[in-house]
This record gives structure tokens, sequence and C-alpha cells, in this order.
């Protein structure tokens, strides 16, 4: 049995969260999907998508992003708990079971994509503590 290195982390982001090379699964996952940017890792980590088409600043939104998902995965008091809009179950609705559309449209808004649709009060409050909780400041 051969021992692999651990990948390189290449920075940490916003709350700690590594953002580390890709393994060789990972990377075969991403050449066959270049529609996916990046990810939160089982080892509580960020890959982003070499094979991705998008920018630099797009990436590291991806980035954020994932971190977000990350850190709202390993802190249950940062478990998103609010309503989503009609607006957004149809728009999510293929996206898995609730609390994963609740930690998609969180992440979203906290990176600042539109897809995430209009934030409800509700949504803004969750963001900001959680974005409080990365040492993302409020009006960043």
């Amino acid at each position: 049995m051969t021992l692999r290195p651990s990948p390189q982390i290449k920075r940490i982001l916003p709350g700690g969260v590594p953002l580390r090379e890709t393994r060789p699964s990972e990377e075969d996952f991403f050449r066959n999907r270049p529609d996916i940017a990046g990810m939160a890792t089982d080892d509580g980590a960020v890959v982003l998508n070499p094979y991705s088409p998008l920018s630099e600043k797009e990436m590291d939104a991806v980035a954020l992003n994932e971190a977000a998902r990350v850190i709202m995965s390993t802190h249950v008091n940062l478990r998103p708990s609010f309503a989503l809009t009609p607006e957004q179950e149809a728009a999510f609705a293929n996206y898995g079971p609730p609390e994963f559309i609740k930690a998609t449209v969180a992440a979203r808004i906290l990176s600042g994509d539109p897809s995430a649709l209009t934030p409800t009060a509700e949504q803004i409050a969750f963001v900001l503590r959680l974005a409080r909780k990365m040492g993302i400041p409020a009006d960043a």
C-alpha cells in the first residue's frame, strides 16, 4: 500500500476553512463536470474546479459560498431554519431536502450570488450572523 500525501492547503478562507488542492478522485469528478465550480468536502475543506470556465472573481465567490457551507455544517447553532420564499422554493425545488436548500440560499446570499433571489429579513439576519462567525464585516 502506497501512502499518498495529503493535498496541500492553498489558503485559508473566511471562518478558518482551508481551500486545498483537489484529490485525484475530485480532479476526475471536476474534469467531467466543469459546470460545478467547487464544493465543500467531507474533511471540512473547500476545493475549486480547475476546469471551471468562471473568472477568478467568480471563483472567489464560489470559495466563499462553499466555506459558508462548511461553517453551517460544522456549527449546530448556524444551521438555517428560516423560511424560503415561494420563488426560492420553485427555483431550488430539485436541490434536495429543505435544510440543503436553505444552506444553498444562505451561502449564495453571503457570496452575493443573485441566484439566491430576493432575501427576506429573516434570511438576511441569519446571513449576518453567519458572516460574523466567519469574520466577515457586516458591510462587506
